[in-house]
């Protein structure tokens, strides 16, 4: 199955982390991905939010579709929540 298409003509995100996964401080650099989860009979989808100063999830959501406000959204929202103080 394939996952990602690169070939389109939508807009991209430039890549300012470029590879350096280092973080000197919480809340530095924090880095996010939504991967897919077969359950009984259907998907789910997680949402993840890592601070990569200590590896530590700090955001999470699960979802039973990809729309932005029941899986980024929230997972960023907690992720504040856990990070502010």
């Amino acid at each position: 199955m394939k996952t990602t298409d690169s070939k389109h003509e939508l807009p991209v995100c430039d890549n300012i982390l470029n590879r350096q996964f280092k973080a000197v401080e919480k809340g530095q650099k924090w880095v996010s991905d939504i991967t897919y989860l077969r359950s009984s009979d259907r998907w789910i989808y997680l949402t993840t939010v890592m601070d990569l100063f200590d590896r530590k999830i700090i955001g999470w959501a699960i979802s039973d579709n990809m729309e932005t406000f029941n899986t980024t959204v929230p997972a960023l929202k907690m992720a504040l929540k856990n990070r502010s103080a």
